[in-house]
């Protein structure tokens, strides 16, 4: 974390960088746009990894959840904002706010997760968790598709999922949704127990019935329990990579794992495409894929994504042996074989222990690393290509003033064309309360 806050910048500019790499993509424009005020207190409750999908992008709206101040210390609220998308400029944002539920815990766990189902267009909202009982909230169908935008449009604050049997759903933590294109499905994912003895869980939203069903208990943990970076879907597969953790420390994370499941979740597959049935343990063959000792830095809920060809990518930071912290690149290619590579690029910091956790995306063949660096307060983006196995970086942009895990908008990302993706990021500005703002970042990307 930076020792102490910073100026923040008024409008991030781009920094054009190069180096030898086989990239056609940089940056040619960006824009901030300001969401609300960061809530005052000791606990950063905007812009914590734990966030799956803070800004999501349905139809032709772009979607952002996150608190906002009340004016009174330890007492905020969840905001829900809307903009209309054209291309790759949009309309303001519309934002609504739940006065009914006051968020009074100041923990970094307690984040606000966010879920549309592509097959109703509901839209689906978790919050305020860290091993409490569930809270939730949903529209009716096809809410998300431009219909009138108010607090009316959503249920009353529940404590389980409608048309699913008793849970578990207590004592419960990071809740996520993640939407399958393919069959309109939503899955929504959350570990019940705690840091060090747990087990996370899988319930999918069925659009048709419009209910829930829990899917699986599919991370066991065995007086341990698993950090998972992301889920991802592509054509229909759903991939998974987490670290295990012995204990609440976290010096105590240990080993890369990864699962895929053709099946919504529901049976699993190691890295060479065994069979394991419903569930991994610790002890399940084939799912260790790098073995990395407690101690040497592996941080839980880093970033994760899967490029159009399959390959699987993670973002991760080691001491690899040496003592000095560094960013990690690990990547199963489309055969199922695993490579790690320290990300070595002229001026990017060194990792931390603990300290801001960055971000994967993919588009047009080319992987894009989103990272916060731990002193200064900037973000840097940088693009790397399978030409010489992702070994080669290239930085397309930075912006300074930060203090963020940013989120990046994976479905708006895909929708691009034309020449030009626009990578939006969710961020959290550096500096004190009230000047310090949720605000989201919009860089136009072209070939």
């Amino acid at each position: 974390m930076p020792a102490k806050p910073r100026a923040r910048a008024s409008v991030p500019l781009p920094i054009l960088l190069f180096a030898a790499l086989a990239t056609a993509l940089s940056v040619i424009s960006n824009q901030t746009t300001i969401l609300g005020i960061d809530p005052q207190g000791s606990a950063r409750l905007n812009g914590e990894s734990f966030q799956q999908s803070p800004l999501i992008t349905f139809a032709s709206y772009q979607y952002a959840a996150f608190y906002t101040s009340t004016g009174i210390y330890a007492i905020n609220h969840i905001s829900l904002a809307r903009r209309q998308l054209h291309g790759v400029s949009a309309s303001n944002w519309d934002i609504i706010t739940f006065t009914d539920y006051n968020q009074t815990t100041l923990d970094g766990h307690n984040t606000i997760s966010l879920g549309i189902s592509p097959g109703d267009g509901s839209i689906h909202i978790s919050f305020d968790h860290h091993d409490v009982p569930l809270n939730y909230r949903h529209t009716s169908p096809g809410a998300a598709n431009g219909s009138a935008w108010s607090t009316s449009v959503f249920s009353p604050v529940l404590h389980s999922l409608p048309g699913a049997s008793d849970g578990p759903y207590t004592p419960l933590t990071y809740p996520r949704f993640e939407p399958n294109p393919s069959t309109g499905e939503l899955l929504f994912e959350f570990r019940i127990g705690q840091s060090g003895n747990g087990s996370s869980y899988i319930y999918t939203y069925n659009p048709t019935l419009h209910s829930w069903t829990q899917t699986s208990e599919y991370l066991r943990g065995s007086n341990n329990n698993a950090y998972i970076n992301s889920l991802d879907y592509l054509d229909n597969k759903i991939h998974a990579t987490w670290t295990w953790r012995e204990t609440p420390d976290v010096v105590t994370n240990h080993d890369l794992c990864y699962i895929y499941s053709s099946d919504g979740g529901k049976s699993w597959r190691n890295s060479a495409g065994a069979d394991i049935g419903t569930f991994a343990t610790p002890y399940t063959a084939g799912v260790t894929v790098f073995n990395i000792p407690q101690n040497s830095g592996i941080l839980n809920q880093e970033g994760q994504t899967v490029d159009q060809e399959g390959r699987v990518h993670v973002l991760n930071r080691e001491n690899h042996g040496t003592g000095e912290y560094r960013w990690w690149h690990y990547w199963r290619s489309a055969e199922g074989n695993w490579t790690r590579n320290a990300i070595i690029v002229d001026g990017l910091g060194q990792a931390t222990a603990t300290g801001f956790r960055g971000k994967l995306a993919a588009v047009k063949g080319e992987l894009i690393a989103v990272i916060p660096e731990q002193v200064s307060g900037e973000i840097k983006v940088l693009i790397s290509t399978a030409e010489g196995g992702f070994k080669v970086w290239k930085e397309v942009w930075r912006g300074d003033g930060f203090a963020v895990d940013p989120g990046v908008d994976k479905q708006r990302l895909r929708m691009g064309g034309n020449g030009k993706w626009v990578l939006s990021l969710f961020a959290r500005q550096d500096g004190g309360y009230p000047q310090r703002k949720v605000v989201v970042v919009d860089l136009v990307l072209a070939d």
